[in-house]
């Protein structure tokens, strides 16, 4: 029933999803700026993408260029705007050289909670993530503009409705963002569970209209379950799913999960923009602008608040396109598209649809959180 349900919520998205003309091999319109994302990349296929730009003569924009072009009107511009989501440590380690060959820009928006830090009480993230050094750096660099992609980068749980349990195969699949934030009596945990934590329900706390506080006694019980019965072991048992549920199930009898207040909700919300911010102020300087939602375009508070904090656009998924065009929106909002779209911009050695096509619908159901 899981994976039916998963399979519906990604076909709905495929459908949702907007396509650019351009990818049927139709010019760009007026005013179209496309905008690509990407997050880990490897040397030479990065290398390729720019030279393509080169050799089609687009021009890479700052991201002040992209949003002063972007209100233009019947302007035809063979320009992009490239975005590099998360900070990770291929950014500077491999992104920002081959930047520097080329002498293209980009916009890197950064997630503040892991940025690698020499203070023990941050997030430990298996030095996954650029420091902040390294983040200045890029600012430093004239090619980069460094961003906002909020603080925790997290998803919170909504529902009692438990769609998994944390098992070894889970563990070794799913990036360190695809679990949702956890509440202990020692404060929000966020990054990889331990074995037989249950997983919940989740959404991306920017875009969720509350939150659910899952019982710690269920979870605690089906981690000690896990633990007692010899760890990853346990899950080679037929009938281990039945054993949590049934340990899950009896604890949450006694303590039961509870909905956060909404007034507190807020507050967590209110907290992505304030604490981004600070750490902005504190490691570069300057506060953010711009702001690149995790996985979609946040709910109406969020965009409420990001106007409240002063950040001036921000930037979605191919999934808000249509969110884009209301301008009652209180900041301007843009769509991006995957990466693996920008060979199917005109020009010479363009790809067609069908390539890049089959290796989305290959992957699609991949793309989503474990808890989506």
């Amino acid at each position: 029933m899981e994976q039916i349900w998963r399979l519906y919520k990604g076909l709905s998205g495929v459908l949702r999803t907007h396509y650019p003309n351009f990818a049927l091999g139709l010019p760009l319109g007026r005013n179209e700026i496309p905008i690509f994302i990407y997050h880990d990349v490897e040397p030479e296929s990065f290398a390729a993408d720019l030279e393509f730009l080169r050799r089609n003569r687009y021009q890479t924009l700052s991201l002040q260029e992209f949003i002063q072009r972007s209100g233009g009107q019947g302007v035809r511009s063979n320009a992009v705007l490239l975005t590099f989501d998360d900070a990770r440590k291929s950014f500077h380690s491999v992104a920002l050289a081959v930047l520097r060959e080329f002498g293209a820009r980009a916009t890197l928006f950064a997630p503040t909670y892991w940025m690698n830090s020499a203070d023990p009480t941050r997030a430990p993230a298996d030095d996954l993530f650029m420091s902040w050094d390294e983040l200045r750096d890029c600012t430093e660099s004239g090619l980069v503009d460094v961003q906002s992609h909020a603080h925790r980068h997290a998803l919170v749980c909504v529902s009692d409705r438990v769609v998994g349990f944390a098992t070894p195969e889970l563990l070794s699949r799913y990036d360190i963002y695809d679990w949702p934030m956890r509440h202990t009596s020692a404060g929000d945990q966020l990054g990889r569970p331990a074995l037989g934590t249950p997983i919940y329900e989740a959404a991306p706390l920017l875009s969720a209209s509350g939150r659910f506080l899952e019982s710690e006694a269920a979870a605690r019980a089906c981690c000690e379950s896990v633990e007692r019965a010899g760890g990853a072991g346990f899950f080679s048992q037929p009938d281990w799913l039945k054993q949590l549920r049934r340990v899950h199930d009896l604890a949450l009898a006694e303590q039961p999960g509870r909905y956060l207040p909404a007034a507190q909700f807020q507050a967590l919300v209110a907290s992505e923009f304030e604490q981004s911010r600070d750490q902005f102020r504190h490691h570069l300087g300057y506060a953010p602008s711009s702001l690149a939602y995790p996985w979609m375009l946040g709910s109406r508070l969020s965009l409420d608040l990001a106007a409240r904090f002063d950040i001036k656009s921000v930037f979605g998924v191919a999934l808000d396109y249509g969110h884009a065009r209301n301008a009652q929106l209180p900041v301007r909002v843009f769509g991006r598209l995957k990466a693996d779209w920008l060979p199917t911009l005109p020009g010479q050695g363009r790809s067609n649809l069908a390539s890049v096509a089959a290796r989305k619908l290959s992957g699609f159901s991949k793309t989503m959180h474990l808890a989506h």
